[in-house]
Formats: structure tokens, sequence, C-alpha cells
């Protein structure tokens, strides 16, 4: 459940607006300036502590290929149309479980990451606003601080 959303924001290629926010946690969260990463060496690497099952090199190769020549070809007719339609499939999954969850969801991050694919789609839908008046149903502050509900 958490992939669906996430493909819909990369199918996308959703960007936020960058803000001085954004820039402040880009400089705290990398270790070197966000403008010089190479982002196709940063696809492959990953903490020791973190990489559960090391890549082969074929999956590698397989991951490069698909990106390198894959995605370019999805900007094209008629390969734009699959994923136009794949994206407004996602998109429909995620209204269906919101809508069977009374949008609360599986989980807190599925929570999250629906309510800002609502946001990314139409940012005056009534799915958005249905999101937003669920959110005290999952944050709240406690005497020691902000809380939210995982179940």
């Amino acid at each position: 459940m958490t992939y669906m959303p996430m493909s819909y924001l990369y199918g996308k290629r959703f960007v936020g607006p960058i803000t001085d926010l954004v820039l402040s946690l880009r400089e705290e969260l990398y270790i070197q300036p966000y403008h010089v990463i190479d982002w196709n060496k940063a696809r492959h690497s990953c903490s020791k502590e973190d990489l559960y099952c090391p890549h082969s090199l074929i999956q590698d190769f397989i991951w490069d290929s698909t990106y390198n020549f894959g995605e370019p070809l999805l900007k094209y007719w008629p390969f734009s149309l699959l994923r136009d339609k794949s994206l407004q499939k996602v998109v429909k999954c995620i209204h269906y479980e919101d809508d069977n969850s009374g949008y609360m969801d599986l989980a807190s991050i599925e929570k999250v990451l629906n309510m800002l694919v609502c946001w990314a789609d139409d940012q005056n839908s009534d799915a958005f606003k249905c999101h937003l008046a669920r959110i005290p149903d999952y944050l709240w502050i406690a005497e020691d601080g902000m809380k939210m509900q995982v179940g």
C-alpha cells in the first residue's frame, strides 16, 4: 500500500514548492550539497545496515537499463498513454482505499502519502478536504510532545 502512492508521485514527477524549509532539510539530510549529488550513482548507494540483501550485478543492470532506456520511452506516444492510464488507475485505487477506510487508511504512512497524492492530483478536491478533516484522528499533543496514531 505504500508503493502505490509513491508510484503515483514518481510517475507524475511531482515536486512540491522549494521553500526555505525544504532547502534547510536538504542541507541537514545530505552529506554533500544537493545540487552536486550524482543521482545515478546514488541509486545504488545504501548503508550496510539498511541493505537487507546485497544487489547482484544483474539486478543493478536491469534497474539501470529500465531507468535509462524505459523511462525516456514513457515520455513519448503511445507509451505516455500507458503511463497516464496507469496513474489514473492508481488514483482510483487510492480513492477506493480512502473511501473504504473513512480517510483513515491502513497506517499512518499510507495516510500521509494518500493525502499527498490527493493534493498533488487536485488541491481543491473533496478527497483532500476529507483527508484534512481526519488529521486530528492521527496527530495530537500529549504532555511529552506530538504523537501519531499507528494502527
